[in-house]
């Protein structure tokens, strides 16, 4: 399975059983903008990395909303939060368990970022964007490349 396919169903798997809704399709990933929220996430294990996950303030609201059982209007900004953090958190873990099935990772503490941060990240990431009904929502993942052991490096 590629990275971009292992973006690809975890997405649609953790959307439809967590949150149900069901991911519209493959989407060009929108221009950064104001109304966007973006959570970023590092991972450990073999190889490290990093998740990224940006998406539209109007999905994020209603993702939340839905997930909660509430009104987009009576959801407070506090829970919209937690659960935009809580879906990066569970994205990230479905896309590593679909790539690495046999490796343990440790996730981090997903955050909110802010400003520059959350704009668009270097050229080794696979990005997939999906369109939510509410809004787009774009997952990124970088793993790092490992130097080789020294066995491997003098092994010839």
């Amino acid at each position: 399975m590629t990275i971009h396919e292992a973006l690809s169903s975890a997405v649609a798997d953790v959307l439809e059983s967590m949150f149900f809704l069901e991911a519209v399709g493959e989407a060009a990933e929108p221009p950064p903008e104001a109304e966007t929220v973006t959570v970023h996430l590092t991972f450990e294990g073999e190889p490290p990395g990093y998740f990224r996950m940006r998406l539209a303030r109007s999905a994020a609201s209603a993702i939340a909303a839905d997930f909660l059982g509430e009104d987009c209007e009576s959801l407070t900004p506090q829970q919209g939060t937690e659960v935009t953090l809580e879906l990066a958190n569970m994205i990230c873990g479905a896309v590593l368990s679909r790539i690495e099935s046999s490796a343990s990772f440790r996730l981090g503490t997903p955050e909110i970022m802010t400003g520059e941060a959350g704009g668009q990240g270097p050229v080794e990431e696979t990005r997939y964007t999906v369109e939510t009904g509410s809004g787009r929502l774009t997952v990124a993942i970088r793993m790092e490349k490992r130097p080789c052991s020294p066995t491997e490096k003098y092994a010839s």
